[in-house]
């Protein structure tokens, strides 16, 4: 999967970005951002390369943050089990089927 630089999700624009020392500095994969409509991830975690493959699920757990905000689950949006469950199905339905809109 390629990451994209930009995401379109529920009338909002969505920038992706990476920043490796920002992830090395909180010790994560990658961080939603909603306030700022910014989701950054990180191509090298701790001086080594973090596989595509987790980087696109890290993407996927960082868009279900979203996905739950702008619905108004406000509840659910910083519930990290729930986030990490809802990107394995994503990531596993958008990796396992070609889809043709």
């Amino acid at each position: 999967m390629r990451i994209p630089k930009k995401i379109k999700l529920l009338n909002q624009t969505i920038d992706i970005k990476i920043d490796n020392d920002f992830c090395d500095a909180k010790s994560v994969l990658g961080q939603a951002n909603i306030n700022h409509n910014e989701i950054v991830l990180c191509t090298r975690h701790e001086g080594r390369a973090v596989p595509v493959d987790r980087q696109a699920h890290t993407l996927m757990h960082e868009l279900a943050h979203f996905i739950f905000f702008l619905v108004g689950r406000v509840d659910l949006y910083t519930d990290e089990l729930l986030a990490d469950t809802f990107a394995t199905i994503l990531h596993d339905l958008l990796e396992n089927n070609n889809f043709k809109l």
